[in-house]
């Protein structure tokens, strides 16, 4: 997919008026290089001209027909996203009214064109960043003395800072770490979820009764890996964690050896500060510029 080339020259930057495309691209992509993607991605320009001017673009998650027809509505001229509106491939641009995933694209790509919006992502870059994706997962978990967790650059690894706010906590467990149970619910809490999946809980064994019963072992040391992330659990146990928090871990995965834990919170639930990085990215180099953020870019899974 086409990135950008060269950065924008200062002086430029304070004289010129009109804002084009490849103008907000490439602020983008000074916080998070699309170099940093990696093969398999799809980060970039994928609908529209580069060098278009905007007057007005529109920020979400996710680039589904919901948020292209949102950016119509708005009279907005661009769409900058997390996820790739293309990604995987796309065998037809067709605007009909088939009811399937592939259909959804087409119209998705068809309505942009035909309203002259161009579209932007920033997708794997995003989330390898210096202050990107897995460094505000970490932040939100208040992990300290933060280090990049996998080879490929994807993750953070810290300790967990134990403040002992948690109700049946007391001051007297800071620093102490904590187990199975109290770190979901810290988990739950800092990402403000009802539900998430995991593992085995750190600190619980089942008893030959089926009832759980506690047994010893502490956390004291996360790994964080946003949206799907369950192949870093390797380099998560290579590094010392006890747990890895991420995304779209499948069934087998959950078999986890002991003294570890996977937790599952939810791809867009990883990963929605991508929307304010973005924004706050698009703020500070084009300050009065009109910035929108999605109203309909919303979780595609629903819990009964």
């Amino acid at each position: 997919m086409e990135g950008t080339s060269g950065a924008m020259p200062k002086e430029k930057a304070k004289t010129v008026n009109m804002v084009r495309a490849i103008d907000i691209a490439r602020a983008v992509e000074m916080f998070a290089p699309l170099s940093a993607q990696a093969e398999w991605d799809n980060s970039g320009f994928s609908v529209g001209d580069p060098q278009a001017a905007v007057h007005k673009v529109l920020i979400a998650l996710n680039c589904t027909l919901d948020v292209v027809e949102e950016a119509v509505e708005l009279n907005c001229d661009m769409i900058l996203t997390h996820h790739p509106l293309i990604f995987g491939g796309c065998r037809s641009v067709l605007y009909n009214n088939v009811c399937s995933s592939e259909s959804l694209q087409g119209r998705s790509i068809a309505t942009a064109i035909k309203n002259n919006i161009t579209i932007y992502s920033s997708h794997t870059p995003l989330d390898k960043a210096r202050g990107g994706l897995n460094d505000l997962m970490a932040k939100r978990l208040n992990l300290q003395n933060c280090k990049v967790l996998s080879p490929d650059g994807f993750g953070v690894v810290g300790t967990l800072k134990t403040v002992g706010t948690l109700k049946g906590n007391s001051g007297e467990k800071a620093g102490k770490g904590m187990n199975g149970e109290e770190f979901i619910k810290f988990v739950k809490k800092q990402f403000g979820l009802k539900y998430l999946r995991c593992s085995k809980p750190i600190g619980y064994s089942i008893a030959t009764d089926g009832r759980i019963a506690a047994a010893a072992g502490k956390i004291t040391k996360v790994a964080v890996s946003s949206g799907s992330g369950q192949g870093s659990a390797k380099d998560a146990i290579a590094a010392g964690a006890q747990v890895l928090v991420t995304a779209d871990v499948s069934h087998h995965n959950f078999y986890q050896p002991e003294g570890f834990m996977i937790l599952d919170i939810g791809h867009y639930e990883s990963e929605w500060e991508a929307v304010a990085l973005l924004e706050s990215i698009v703020k500070k180099n084009f300050s009065k510029f009109a910035v929108s953020l999605s109203k309909r870019d919303k979780s595609p899974i629903y819990h009964f």
